[in-house]
């Protein structure tokens, strides 16, 4: 193919191999020019990586949380007023209140009134304090000292508002078997918690003592005990 293109060139007239070679040669610079002019592609902008958190700053927030939170906590606990829940209620014993609660929910967390509380004596209304003993009567239940004056009311925060008195000049402490708390006729000698609760329940269910006599009615205490106590004992 190629000589046959040869031969073909030679057999040409001297002017048109010129003029060919002249053509040829202007396509050439024709083309070369045109690619030249071609413009530059265009820079593609450069990526821009997602925005990450780093590990320091996520820490830093988790730490900022946490101790957010254990401040909150520690407010919270702040408000907890602990209160013993005594007499004419179904479980007598110490409960854990937020400081704007009222007798109202002391009652409630207790299990209620018995049949036999005076509910005349007792101020739904009054609110709790910490170390508060409430002390809720029965009736026919003399009401409490601390409870005596006017605004006073039964659950008074005063601890032992139940019973104990000094008798006269004498420095004996005297208690008041149908207004003491558990804790206070353990100031009885020989009296523990056990037999100063079975004290308390009897009262519950039967009510206020007449004399002091009646505490034999009570198991566990024989006439001979309450003789001994006597002195020691008021109703």
């Amino acid at each position: 193919m190629g000589q046959k293109i040869q031969e073909w060139w030679l057999t040409l007239p001297r002017k048109q191999q010129v003029l060919g070679l002249v053509g040829v040669l202007g396509v050439l610079v024709i083309g070369g020019w045109l690619l030249l002019r071609q413009p530059a592609p265009a820079a593609l902008p450069a990526a821009i990586p997602p925005a990450t958190t780093s590990s320091s700053g996520q820490s830093h927030a988790t730490g900022v949380q946490t101790q957010a939170t254990a401040t909150s906590q520690a407010s919270s606990h702040d408000t907890r007023v602990f209160v013993d829940v005594q007499g004419a209620v179904r479980h007598p014993g110490l409960y854990q209140f937020t400081a704007e609660m009222r007798v109202a929910d002391a009652i409630k967390a207790a299990g209620g009134l018995v049949d036999r509380a005076d509910r005349q004596q007792i101020n739904l209304a009054t609110r709790l304090t910490d170390q508060q003993q409430l002390y809720l009567p029965l009736k026919g239940e003399k009401r409490p000292a601390a409870a005596a004056s006017g605004n006073a009311t039964v659950g008074s925060s005063a601890t032992g508002s139940g019973a104990a008195a000094s008798s006269g000049s004498s420095s004996a402490t005297v208690v008041n078997l149908n207004t003491a708390t558990v804790t206070d006729l353990q100031q009885l000698t020989g009296v523990g918690a056990k037999k100063a609760q079975k004290i308390v329940d009897y009262r519950t269910e039967h009510g206020s003592f007449q004399t002091v006599a009646d505490l034999a009615q009570v198991p566990g205490f024989g006439e001979k005990t309450v003789a001994n106590l006597q002195d020691q004992l008021t109703t």
